[in-house]
């Protein structure tokens, strides 16, 4: 297990959360989910690099980046297993060097390496300072208060919001780097969970406009009968595809359903669709701006329903 021992690990940025130090050893290991089809993408793109020198730059970065969605995966494995938190910091405090070697790696190539030009060198230059502003934005804000003494599902819901956060970091890192090769890479080709989130944004979708549809009907007809369907499929909702929404939304969604439930037949269940359906609206529009469903699939095919099941957190 990590050592006890506390120092900041991020130096040179002024405000971070201290983290305790650890060595890699301690850690456990690192899964291989999506390794192989990430790993099978990245030899057929440095098959097309010419120069030695580039072609080590670029793999070097590749190799990095990977790494880092493979410690972001132990990260998801444990806190959905309900692991120890030491454990979690220990894989953030890695994240946290090893992304600053990344960086540094980076800008000491585009110094020294004048022959990387033209858009590979803006994909690596962008690269360093999305990592440097991502890495900054979750120590600093994310994950300040993890140390602090709070309830299980704040932490839960912070390591999560920094999960997100640095893995879409990662991941489209390795997507822009690797289009500089191939534009016809996507990420459905790179990375094994793009259909999965795919599928899980198009089913939230599908769900919350069917719960707007209903929500105006009862509110509007005064129609009893929907307001009861809406009841029922909130409920089996809650206990399903809520779990596909940002976890900072959970307890919202469970908050204002337990209000549209326990107002049924009075004076104010109308007052509280009303407020539904704008939530629902807003919600709506956060799931549809999802980078997953910006980007074309290179097939165009519909996911199909598979039952993946999703993360949860468990809470002890």
């Amino acid at each position: 297990m990590a050592s006890t021992n506390h120092a900041p690990i991020n130096n040179d940025l002024p405000g971070l959360v201290l983290l305790p130090q650890t060595f890699e050893e301690d850690l456990p290991t690192i899964p291989k989910r999506g390794q192989t089809r990430l790993q099978k993408q990245f030899d057929s793109i440095l098959k097309k690099i010419k120069s030695p020198v580039i072609q080590e730059t670029v793999e070097s970065v590749f190799v990095s980046l990977s790494r880092l969605c493979g410690i972001l995966d132990m990260v998801e494995i444990n806190t959905s297993e309900g692991g120890p938190l030491p454990v979690t910091v220990a894989a953030f405090s890695l994240v946290d060097d090893e992304t600053k070697s990344l960086i540094r790696l980076i800008e000491k190539k585009l110094t020294k390496i004048k022959s990387i030009k033209g858009n590979l060198r803006h994909a690596l230059d962008a690269t360093s300072f999305v990592l440097r502003h991502e890495l900054k934005r979750v120590f600093t804000q994310e994950l300040v208060m993890l140390s602090k003494e709070r309830r299980a599902n704040q932490i839960c819901a912070d390591v999560m919001r920094a999960h997100g956060l640095l893995s879409n970091c990662f991941q489209q890192s390795i997507l822009s780097l690797a289009q500089v090769f191939d534009p016809s890479v996507s990420s459905k080709l790179l990375f094994d969970g793009y259909r999965d989130r795919l599928e899980q944004s198009n089913v939230l979708i599908k769900e919350l406009s069917a719960f707007c549809t209903l929500a105006r009907q009862a509110e509007e007809r005064r129609d009893a009968e929907a307001s009861e369907l809406l009841i029922r499929e909130l409920k089996s909702f809650c206990n399903g595809s809520l779990h596909y929404l940002m976890y900072k939304d959970w307890e919202e969604f469970e908050d204002i359903a337990r209000e549209v439930t326990s107002s049924s037949g009075s004076a104010r269940h109308g007052f509280i669709l009303h407020c539904f359906v704008a939530y629902l609206e807003a919600l709506i529009n956060q799931v549809r701006m999802r980078a997953v469903l910006n980007e074309r699939s290179a097939d165009g095919e519909e996911p199909k329903a598979r039952g993946k099941k999703v993360m949860r957190c468990a809470t002890r």
